[in-house]
């Protein structure tokens, strides 16, 4: 299960926002999570809008909502399920959305965050895909951005979830937060590796400047399916893929064709670095990806369990 206490919801109060809404307040079920509604006002625009009008919740008796003191509130989730969610809202004013984001997320040290990108440059607005980007890289936590979606599309649930590993060190902490996100979801894995036509890097077990061997598929299936192994004794529903070909595109078009409904996947930070950096296939997943994506620091915030010997960043 996910350890999860603070979910952070940045949001300009516009229909993806809702739809990311829907997922926070979902995993704050699940987990007994407190969700911050965090908007950001560009300065000279004015006061915001009220969180009260916007949020797909009905007030039922609590504290007033002031500072800090959560309200209580109704919740219909995405699958359906009915219960009460601590919220609370703050708002601040700042030139730079996503540097408001990080910066309230690293201070309050936030668990998880939650927003919607309308995956396109150019928008004068909060969730912008360009801001969202941003958040995935330098958020000191793991963060799940959500598509915009048309009007008249229904809100699908998450019954399918894509987990592209690179076999690297960091691969068994993605799969553990795959599996804490199918429980919670009660969706089956699919495993996914992508072998890279161009190179073969290290992790196969074989000299990089060597030419194309053939096990290297086969070896690349079986580290594969001991990740599997893993998670299957836990209970987790799991199947493997091994492609050839190249990362980015193929795990994109791999999401299209299986109709997955999440893909949740590593970055690439490092520490001792001002801010995290995000590996170029993950944002180039993220900015692509036809559905929601879970990114997971390599070096950051873990939400599940760190095995023996593992350190926190």
């Amino acid at each position: 299960m996910l350890d999860l206490d603070t979910i952070l919801f940045p949001t300009d109060f516009s229909s993806v926002a809702e739809d990311a809404f829907a997922h926070a307040a979902h995993l704050a079920l699940q987990t007994g999570a407190t969700v911050y509604v965090f908007n950001v006002v560009t300065p000279g625009t004015g006061e915001g809008s009220n969180p009260m009008d916007f949020l797909p919740v009905e007030p039922v008796e609590g504290p007033a909502m002031d500072g800090a003191k959560p309200q209580r509130m109704e919740v219909q989730t995405v699958t359906q399920e009915r219960g009460t969610v601590p919220v609370v809202y703050a708002q601040t004013e700042s030139a730079s959305p996503e540097t408001a984001i990080v910066e309230h997320a690293t201070e309050h040290d936030v668990d998880l965050v939650v927003m919607g990108t309308h995956g396109r440059k150019g928008m004068d607005r909060l969730l912008s895909g360009s801001v969202a980007e941003e958040v995935v890289r330098q958020a000191p936590c793991p963060v799940f951005t959500v598509l915009a979606q048309d009007e008249d599309a229904p809100q699908t649930p998450i019954d399918r979830i894509l987990v592209p590993v690179d076999l690297s060190e960091q691969s068994p902490l993605v799969v553990e937060h795959a599996a804490a996100l199918g429980e919670a979801y009660g969706a089956p894995l699919d495993l996914l590796h992508v072998v890279e036509e161009a190179a073969f890097p290290s992790a196969y077990g074989v000299d990089p400047l060597s030419p194309t061997q053939p096990d290297v598929q086969e070896r690349a299936r079986e580290a594969l399916e001991a990740l599997a192994a893993e998670i299957e004794g836990a209970g987790a529903a799991v199947r493997t893929h091994v492609l050839a070909g190249y990362a980015a595109r193929d795990i994109v078009d791999f999401a299209s064709e299986q109709a997955a409904d999440l893909i949740v996947m590593a970055t690439h930070g490092r520490t001792g670095l001002q801010r995290f950096l995000i590996g170029s296939v993950t944002e180039k997943v993220v900015r692509s990806a036809p559905c929601p994506v879970f990114t997971v620091k390599s070096f950051g915030k873990s939400l599940v369990p760190r095995r023996a010997g593992e350190d926190a960043a």
